[in-house]
Formats: structure tokens, sequence, C-alpha cells
């Protein structure tokens, strides 16, 4: 384990660039926070390349079992709390932080579903989304160009570690879509101004469900690939629901029949 002194070491300020999109992406890393996020991480097939302690964290004996089930791989630094401080984006950090590798997933060709979320800006409804496909048991949850980023800060506390049990594909076009379509699943889109409603149609047993936009709902680029559009009855007669509420329902219809 080393430890960390100065604000102007290397790794302290290559992980604080690690806030920044770009960087991230041409690291292909990202930075969590929080003792039950890195715990979440360790227990998953995440690949955690580094742990960072701050010295407070290090005195309450704390580190003693996330040391112990890291793995031989991961680099373990303590730092100094200032320096801690200025890693975290939080007010009052709880001493521990990792970096995580991203995850590169394939698809799967079996039955069951994928969550399709389109150009969803919200980081709350984003990382409520990827935690209700988590506990939905969906194959994955594909993002297309124009959502939010999913490394967000804001995004991956909404996650609440699912992140890192559930295959996330980021940034996709209709391409993916279409090589989906072509191992027999069927797209299904949530919209307003569909004739049926969701208790009311067949689903089929490979299938991805759509939500769109908060304001603009479905792109016309997956539009044209639907094959089902539905929508949610609306008997308090309100516009319309939360993204993230919707998707929620959605999926949980489909568990409520394979249950």
């Amino acid at each position: 384990m080393s430890i960390i002194t100065s604000k102007d070491n290397l790794v302290i300020k290559e992980t604080i660039k690690l806030k920044d999109k770009k960087h991230r992406k041409e690291k292909g890393e990202f930075f969590i926070e929080g003792l039950r996020f890195v715990e979440e991480a360790i227990n998953s097939k995440a690949t955690v390349t580094m742990i960072f302690f701050s010295e407070s964290f290090m005195s309450k004996g704390n580190s003693k079992d996330i040391l112990l089930r890291a793995s031989i791989n991961t680099k373990t630094y303590i730092v100094k709390d200032s320096i801690f401080k200025a890693l975290c984006s939080t007010q009052t950090p709880q001493g521990i932080a990792a970096v995580i590798v991203e995850s590169h997933p394939s698809l799967e060709d079996k039955v069951g579903f994928y969550l399709l979320v389109d150009k969803i800006q919200d980081p709350g409804n984003m990382g409520t989304i990827i935690r209700t496909a988590h506990g939905a048991g969906a194959l994955g949850v594909i993002a297309t160009k124009g959502t939010v980023d999913i490394y967000n800060e804001k995004t991956l506390r909404s996650t609440m570690g699912s992140i890192f049990n559930i295959p996330i594909f980021e940034e996709v076009d209709s391409s993916l879509i279409k090589e989906l379509q072509e191992k027999g699943f069927k797209l299904l889109a949530s919209t307003p101004k569909a004739d049926k409603n969701i208790y009311q149609v067949e689903i089929p047993s490979k299938v991805i469900i759509a939500v769109g936009n908060e304001g603009n709902g479905i792109s016309s680029e997956i539009f044209e690939l639907i094959h089902e559009k539905v929508k949610l009855p609306m008997p308090g007669n309100t516009e319309s629901l939360n993204a993230a509420v919707a998707a929620g329902i959605l999926m949980y219809e489909i568990v409520r029949r394979n249950a």
C-alpha cells in the first residue's frame, strides 16, 4: 500500500481528470466514492484498478475487510484527508473511493428483455432506470447517443451499485437495435399516442422495451424500428409519467407475466 501526501502526485492528478467525460472515455475508467459503492464493485465482476483510503478512514480500522476482498491486482493508496476531499465530489466524503474499468458487454441471444433508453437527459432518471432494470432481471440497458452520461457522478449514485450488476451498452445507434431484431427481438415502445395500453398487448418472449426523452419522446430513428406501440393507462388523466417511473411499470409488467 502506497501513501500519497501531495496533491501534485501523478495518480491524484490523473484520477481527478476522470471527473471529465472526455478523459473517462480516453482512459476507459470511471471514479466512484463511498463504502457501499466500493463494496458493490468488489463483490461484482467489475475490475477495480485502484482504491483510495483517507487517513481518517484508515485510523478507524475500517479498511481490513476491503483489503482482504480486493483483487491482488488492485493498487491501494492511503491519502491525506485534504487531498482525498479534493478527489471527491461529495461535501463529506466517507473516506474510501475507487477507480473502475468500464465494461464492454456482449449482446445475449436468449429469452428476456432489454431496456432501451433513447436520449434520456436526467441523471437521476437514468440511474433509477439502471437500478430498476437490474432488479427486474433485464438482459441489459441500452442507451442511444445523446443520452446522459452513464458515468456521470449523479447517475452513478442513483444506480445504488446496480451499474456493476447489469450490462450497459452506451451511445449506440440503430445498428445495435437491428442486430437484436435479427436475433428475434421485437421493439416495444411507450408512447402516449398509442392505441393500446401495455395491459392489452401480447409481449414477445424476446423484447426490447424503449422509453424516450423526457420532453420529446422516442426519436425518429428509433420510432421507425418499433414493432408495437403501447401507452400506460391514465385513469387520473395526467398527461404523462416520469420516464423512470414509466420504464419501471413496463419492466415489471413483464416480470408479472413471467411470475
